[in-house]
C-alpha cells in the first residue's frame, strides 16, 4: 500500500471570529498516555495548497465571512454561513440526517444496554460495565454528507477551547460514512446463529430473542447462508446451514418459534460448534459471520473464560467474525464483549422488548454489511499539541505522527494466532472492518494545546493533518486520502477565555464526551470506597451538562434528534447518583 505524505494546508486567513458560549471544564486525571513506540510511516511535506478546502468535501470555514471582532460580529458560524451572533447558533447545518449516507462503524462495544438495565433495576454497575466506546456508538450523530467519489469519507472534525489563563484544549471528532446504498455495498454472507438456550433463557428474555430473530429472518439479504444453532448441556443444530430462498421461511420462521429453554449452559462447545458451521461456509461468501446470543456465564464443559475467549481469535483470521448478544444482567459484559473484540465483531446488549427490536430491526440488519475493511488512520499533530487519549481505541505516536493501532481489546489467551508478518512500510490498522449503520458513530481524540496562553497560536490553525486508507469488502479496491481539521481562530466566551467549535455536532460530541466520563469517574469512585467524592462529581456534571444544553439553544433541534438524546445523559446521570445514595 502507498502512504501519502501529510500536507500542511494553505489555509486563507480569516478575520472573522466566531461566538460560542462557555463549555465548562475537562474532567482531571482522566488523560492517559500513548501506548508502545510505533513508526512513523510518512513525513511532512509542503508542497500542496487546499484554500481552506478540506478533501472530504465539506468547508471547514467560510472563506468571505464578513470581518467582525472578537465579541461575535460578522458572519460565518461553525463553519457554514450564517449566524445568530447573540447566541453563536448556526442557522444552516451541516448535513440533515437524510442526506448523510451510510453510517459506518468499527466493531466492539455498540452500545451501553448492560449499564442502563442495571441502573433501572436499583443496581450499582463496578468499573468495566460501561465503556466510552458503547456510549458514543449508541447516540447518533450528524455528519456532513459523504463524499460520492469514495466508498469510505472520513469527516474530521475539531473542538478546541483555550480557559482563562490556561493552555488550549481540544478535540478531534472523527465520523465515518458512505454515499453508497446499502444494495450497492451489499456482499455475499454466511450466518451462523448460536443460542443460548440454558433454563435460565426461560420466559420473557427467551420471549425477546425470538421476537428479534424472526425480524431479521424476513430482512436477510438475498442469497444469504443461514445456519443455527442452540446450546444447554450441548449444541445442537436446529436449522441445517442453507441459502434461504422465500419458501424456506415458514421452516425458519417455525424453528426461531420453536427454541424453548432448558437445562445448563455450555459455551464452550456451542461456541465451537458455530464457529465449525460458519468455517465450512463455501468461499463463495465474502463476508461469513457468527452471531453468538446469551443471557448467562458457562456452567459445564470447559468455564474458562480464557478460554472462550480464545476461540475467537483463530476464527476471526480464518474469516469468520464473531458477534454477541447479550440479553438480560446475568451474563458477563466483560466476556460477551472479549469475544467481540477479539472476534472482530460488534457487541450489542438487550435489555427489554424495544431494544430487541431496535438492536435486530434498525441497527443489527445493516451491521451484518460489512462495506470496508483493514482502515488505516493516522494523523499528525500541529507543532505543541499532544494526544493525550483515543477513546475506545489503542494508538502509538513516533516522530509526531500519532497511528491508531485498533480497538481496545482484552489481554492475550492462549491460543491467540501469531500476528502474520507485515510490510514494515505499511499503515497499522486502526479498524479492521467497518460494518454499515443506521446511525453514525464516532472517535474522539483528545489533545492538550501549547503551554503558552497565545490565542494567536490557535489562529488560522492546521490542528491535524490526516491521512486514510482502506479496502472495499465487496471488489477488494484500495483507496487512500489525506483531510486537513482547520481551526480559523478563537472566539471570545463569556468566561473570559476562547473556542471554536466547526459545526454544533462538536459540541454535542464534547458534552457527551464529559458526562461519559463523568459517570465511569463516579463508578470508579464509588468502587474505591469514595461514594460522597462520586455524588459530588455527578452533580457538578449535571450542572455543567444543564448549561451548556441551554447553551446550544436551536442547534439541538438538528443536533439532537434522535434518542438516546442529551435528556437521556442528564437521566442517567442522575440515576446513577441515586443509585450510589442508596
Amino acid at each position: 500500500m502507498l502512504t501519502p505524505p501529510f500536507r500542511p494546508a494553505s489555509v486563507t486567513r480569516i478575520h472573522a471570529l466566531w461566538r460560542v458560549l462557555a463549555l465548562g471544564f475537562w474532567l482531571s486525571g482522566c488523560a492517559a498516555t500513548a501506548g508502545s513506540d510505533g513508526t512513523a510511516l510518512f513525513a511532512p511535506s509542503t508542497d500542496d495548497t487546499q484554500s481552506g478546502t478540506a478533501k472530504n468535501g465539506y468547508t471547514t470555514a467560510s472563506a468571505d465571512a464578513t470581518a467582525g471582532d472578537v465579541n461575535g460580529g460578522g458572519g460565518g458560524s461553525y463553519g457554514q454561513s450564517g449566524t445568530d451572533a447573540s447566541a453563536g447558533v448556526a442557522t444552516n447545518p451541516v448535513a440533515t440526517t437524510g442526506d448523510q449516507g451510510i453510517g459506518l462503524k468499527p466493531g466492539g462495544a455498540q452500545d451501553i444496554g448492560y449499564f442502563r438495565l442495571l441502573l433501572q433495576n436499583g443496581q450499582l454497575p463496578k468499573p468495566g460495565d460501561m465503556t466510552m466506546e458503547g456510549w458514543l456508538n449508541e447516540h447518533d450523530t450528524v455528519l456532513p454528507a459523504a463524499d460520492k467519489d469514495r466508498l469510505v469519507t472520513l469527516h474530521a472534525l475539531a473542538g478546541v477551547v483555550q480557559p482563562a489563563g490556561q493552555a488550549a484544549q481540544g478535540i478531534l471528532q472523527l465520523g465515518l460514512n458512505s454515499a453508497q446504498s446499502l444494495e450497492n455495498v451489499q456482499t455475499s454472507l454466511s450466518l451462523t446463529l448460536v443460542i443460548d438456550n440454558s433454563g435460565s433463557m426461560a420466559g420473557a428474555k427467551m420471549d425477546y430473542v425470538r421476537a428479534g430473530l424472526s425480524v431479521l429472518a424476513d430482512k436477510l439479504p438475498k442469497g444469504t447462508r443461514l445456519a443455527i444453532y442452540t446450546f444447554s448441556d450441548n449444541p445442537e443444530l436446529v436449522f441445517p446451514g442453507k441459502v434461504i430462498q422465500p419458501e424456506d421461511l415458514p421452516a425458519l420462521h417455525a424453528a426461531i418459534d420453536a427454541l424453548q429453554a432448558t437445562n445448563s449452559t455450555n459455551f464452550f462447545d456451542g461456541l465451537s460448534a458455530g464457529i465449525a458451521d460458519c468455517e465450512s461456509a463455501s468461499s463463495d461468501f465474502v463476508q461469513k459471520r457468527v452471531m453468538l446470543l446469551s443471557d448467562g456465564e458457562p456452567t459445564v464443559g470447559d468455564t474458562s473464560t480464557d478460554d472462550i475467549i480464545a476461540l475467537a481469535g483463530p476464527s476471526a483470521q480464518k474469516g469468520c467474525s464473531i458477534s454477541t448478544v447479550g440479553v438480560g444482567l446475568d451474563f458477563s459484559p466483560q466476556l460477551m464483549t472479549g469475544i467481540a473484540q477479539k472476534g472482530n465483531g460488534t457487541a450489542w446488549f438487550l435489555q427489554d422488548l424495544d431494544a430487541a427490536k431496535n438492536v435486530f430491526v434498525q441497527d443489527l440488519e445493516t451491521m451484518l454489511v460489512a462495506v470496508a475493511q483493514n482502515l488505516w488512520l493516522q494523523f499528525k499533530p500541529a507543532d505543541g499539541w499532544k494526544v493525550t487519549e483515543i477513546y475506545g481505541f489503542e494508538w502509538v505516536e513516533k516522530d509526531g505522527v500519532v497511528s491508531i493501532t485498533g480497538p481496545e481489546k482484552p489481554a492475550a489467551q492462549p491460543g491467540d494466532p501469531t500476528p502474520t508478518a507485515t510490510d514494515p512500510n505499511a499503515p497499522v490498522v486502526a479498524m479492521p472492518t467497518l460494518y454499515a449503520s443506521s446511525r453514525n458513530g464516532l472517535v474522539l481524540a483528545r489533545l492538550q494545546g501549547p503551554a503558552s496562553t497565545d490565542p494567536l497560536q490557535v489562529d488560522n490553525l492546521t490542528l491535524a493533518s490526516m491521512a486514510y486508507g482502506y479496502a472495499s469488502s465487496k471488489d477488494k479496491s484500495t483507496a487512500q486520502y489525506t483531510v486537513p481539521v482547520l481551526v480559523p481562530g478563537l472566539a471570545q466566551i463569556p468566561d473570559g477565555g476562547l473556542a471554536y467549535f466547526t459545526d454544533p455536532g462538536v459540541r454535542r460530541a464534547w458534552l457527551l464526551m464529559q458526562d461519559g466520563l463523568s459517570m465511569i469517574a463516579a463508578v470508579q469512585l464509588t468502587a474505591s470506597g469514595t461514594p460522597k467524592d462520586a455524588q459530588t462529581l455527578l452533580a457538578a456534571a449535571v450542572t455543567r451538562h444543564d448549561q451548556q444544553v441551554a447553551a446550544m439553544q436551536a442547534d439541538l433541534a438538528v443536533y439532537d434528534a434522535s434518542a438516546p438524546d442529551l435528556a437521556d445523559a442528564r437521566a442517567l446521570l442522575l440515576s446513577l447518583s441515586a443509585v450510589i445514595g442508596k
